[in-house]
């Protein structure tokens, strides 16, 4: 793999072998972009030791990565901090007016994502590879608990006798992480950073879950016992458990101390407006996770907008099905409780969901070649969310592979009636096909891409794409016979642009919990339990909810707006391969490269 190819490879070379583009950058190369971005990343991926897992740099000269984890502590942060300061003095002293128009866009991301990383690692919080935001190390959607049992269990390799040995220095480090956090946690409170009273409970049921479950059944151990197994690597459990009861247990018990000890101070105020420089810190979450630049008031107003024009198809959507009277939250509730779309509360109902699931996705998968050309065939698998996490987890949520491994759809089956058959279709097309494991699929293939260009991510984009993805599965065909699956596709936007409301609402306009959670339920038709739980998740990762709409809507006037340029000559095959194999970009750059590509299409 050409590792040092960037995006102009990706949307010029590889595209015209499908398109007859010419290369955008034939006569516009920059090696020293090139190295830079290479070394940047490399530089990256040394600093997060589970990252390179991820991406399959652990090996040879950095085989050591694979027996560490991340440092989560305050002078990592501090560092990375000077790292994205370097990086832009870097990057200064490249001329941009000299770049051929696909390494100007290589350029203009690389400024986008170490801007971001300057600004966002010089206030309190932390921060994700996805440049998501959070004001707080530890939360019910975050953390050291949160992320690394799935981590270890399933994704660290064990394929040799180097691997185990590395899986236990990494299960021994986990104390060391979580003692990291609570160290930070104790320093934010002392700044005024101290997360809501409802998320510190919720944060202590999920933590003292993990503690109180059977070592050998924690997502930590159970399937890296499983996988060593099938290897013939031995039997890691009884050591494994002993680490966890010695080690981890103790950690995860002084986490729970710092968090008690902050109950008392705790306050109700759901926003990052009540914290240190809160504005502040909404607009560049905001900015970070939208990857536009637009003021949260005015966000706000393009959320009310988007419910009124969605509502107003759902309403006719919902009298075709003879739901003709009363609010549409309502009608939705009377859906929900539809006989039809109901599976029984027990684990054979929940066997029921993820079966449909796995039919939905054999289902769009005979569909594609009327919306793509590039169309990869990596397996997808379908699981619960592990019941350890699932009452802070969303409802779903992917993963990639790692090492060819395949991608898996996680659904959070706590409560069954939660996701009634006629919504279960368009959260499979949004996590799986032609959502996020489609496009983490195309991307693999894509093997023009630099590792600069495979490691940074744009919620914008990545969960745009998966937004606008429900509609293009509509637009294949697979809701002909499925009315009712089809008010799912129209709920779910309802629900993306209800997010906008709220969020905008929560962070800038001062609106409590409560004042959230009715509105959603109102609004969109959310269930009460459900909404709940998705209103924490907007106040523990400010503005992140909001960039699923606007992605999504970007990525549609960007389409539009080459269809009317190109007229005749416009495919949406060749306009979705652009996109895809283009790789994550900032919206602003995405919108470049496609007026770039509307230019010089083949007619």
């Amino acid at each position: 793999m050409n590792r040092r190819t960037l995006l102009r490879a990706a949307v010029g070379a590889s595209l015209a072998a499908v398109s007859g583009l010419p290369a955008f950058a034939a006569n516009g190369t920059s090696p020293a972009l090139d190295v830079l971005l290479q070394r940047l990343a490399e530089e990256y991926l040394r600093r997060s030791p589970e990252q390179a897992t991820q991406y399959e740099f652990d090996v040879g000269a950095n085989a050591e990565l694979r027996s560490r984890l991340d440092d989560r502590s305050l002078a990592a942060t501090a560092k990375d901090h000077e790292s994205a300061s370097r990086a832009l003095s870097e990057l200064a002293r490249i001329d941009r007016t000299r770049l051929g128009a696909g390494a100007r866009l290589d350029y203009d991301t690389g400024v986008f994502v170490y801007s971001s990383l300057k600004d966002l690692t010089g206030r309190y919080g932390t921060m994700d590879i996805d440049l998501r935001p959070s004001p707080y190390p530890v939360s019910q959607m975050n953390g050291t608990y949160y992320w690394l049992p799935e981590f270890l269990g399933s994704r660290h390799p064990l394929e040799s006798a180097p691997d185990v040995d590395a899986y236990f220095s990494r299960m021994s480090a986990v104390a060391r992480a979580l003692d990291q956090e609570t160290e930070r946690i104790r320093h934010d409170a002392g700044i005024g950073v101290i997360p809501p009273s409802f998320v510190i409970t919720r944060t202590l049921d999920q933590i003292r879950t993990l503690q109180a479950t059977p070592p050998a059944r924690t997502a930590m151990i159970g399937p890296a016992v499983e996988r060593a197994r099938a290897k013939k690597l031995g039997d890691l459990g009884p050591r494994a458990e002993e680490i966890f009861r010695s080690q981890i247990v103790p950690a995860l018990t002084r986490q729970m101390d710092a968090l008690r000890a902050l109950a008392p101070k705790a306050k109700t105020s759901a926003g990052v407006w009540a914290l240190p420089d809160g504005d502040a810190y909404y607009a560049a979450s905001v900015l970070s996770n939208t990857t536009t630049r637009i003021a949260p008031g005015d966000l706000h107003k393009r959320g009310l907008q988007l419910v009124a024009d969605i509502s107003a198809q759902l309403d006719r959507s919902l009298r075709e099905q003879g739901l003709k009277k009363g609010p549409i939250g309502e009608r939705i509730k009377a859906l929900d409780a539809d006989p039809r779309f109901l599976v029984p509360e027990t684990d054979a109902g929940r066997e029921q969901l993820l079966a449909a699931a796995r039919d939905d996705i054999a289902a769009i998968r005979a569909l594609l070649p009327k919306g793509f050309k590039t169309i990869p065939k990596d397996e997808l698998l379908v699981k619960r969310i592990p019941i350890a996490i699932e009452n802070g987890a969303p409802g779903a949520f992917y993963s990639d592979g790692v090492g060819g491994a395949p991608g898996t759809f996680s659904l959070n089956l706590k409560s069954p009636a939660e996701l009634p058959l006629w919504r279960l279709p368009t959260l499979t097309h949004h996590e799986g096909i032609p959502g996020h494991h489609f496009q983490f699929s195309v991307l693999r293939s894509a093997g023009e891409l630099s590792l600069f260009r495979r490691l940074v991510r744009f919620s914008a984009y990545t969960e745009g794409w998966a937004l606008y993805a429900e509609r293009v599965a509509d637009e294949l065909g697979i809701y002909e016979k499925n009315a009712a699956g089809r008010i799912g596709l129209l709920q779910s936007e309802l629900f993306r642009a209800a997010r906008i409301v709220v969020d905008t609402g929560i962070h800038h306009h001062r609106w409590t919990r409560e004042q959230a959670v009715n509105w959603m339920v109102e609004n969109a038709g959310e269930r009460q339990l459900s909404t709940e739980r998705e209103i924490d998740r907007y106040c523990v990762y400010p503005g992140q909810a909001c960039s699923f709409m606007v992605g999504a809507t970007e990525i549609r006037a960007a389409r539009e707006a080459a269809r009317q340029k190109m007229a005749g000559r416009f495919d949406v095959r060749l306009y979705h391969d652009l996109v895809l194999r283009s790789g994550p970009v900032p919206i602003d750059v995405l919108h470049s490269a496609v007026a770039q590509w509307s230019k010089g299409a083949p007619g």
